[in-house]
């Protein structure tokens, strides 16, 4: 069975949140390759937000940290204010140690470093998705 689909046998819905279409565009075919469901894209956090308000059944959300008008930490933060906090799997440019082991204390499931890589994406995305949600 592909690592995208729950065993409920639905596919696990995802919210990909890239200020890069074209990086959006690839995440989502790794992604949807594997059976995962991309049911929106953000190109800012606060469209992430948003979204994340308007479907907060989707079961990950992958955050892109460098996002305009509002960044993926404060729209990280935001998210987590609203109560339970999704599986989210950051996946960026951002690399440093301090930064990574804050958002994993804060709540953050995983966290991949670009560039974008296949196999390193479904790895952690089929993980996350495994994992418990935090309340």
């Amino acid at each position: 069975m592909k690592g995208g689909i729950a065993p409920s046998g639905r596919p696990y819905q995802v919210i990909v949140a890239e200020n890069s279409k074209f990086q959006a565009k690839q995440l989502a075919q790794i992604l949807e390759s594997e059976g995962y469901e991309v049911v929106a894209f953000a190109e800012t956090g606060k469209e992430l937000v948003d979204l994340y308000k308007e479907n907060k059944k989707v079961d990950l959300i992958t955050l892109d940290l460098h996002l305009p008008v509002m960044d993926g930490f404060a729209a990280f933060y935001e998210i987590k204010e609203l109560g339970v906090l999704p599986r989210i799997m950051v996946v960026t440019d951002e690399n440093t140690p301090a930064v990574i082991k804050n958002l994993s204390d804060s709540g953050v499931m995983d966290y991949v470093v670009k560039p974008i890589k296949r196999e390193k994406i479904l790895e952690k995305a089929n993980a996350t998705v495994r994992k418990t949600i935090k309340i």
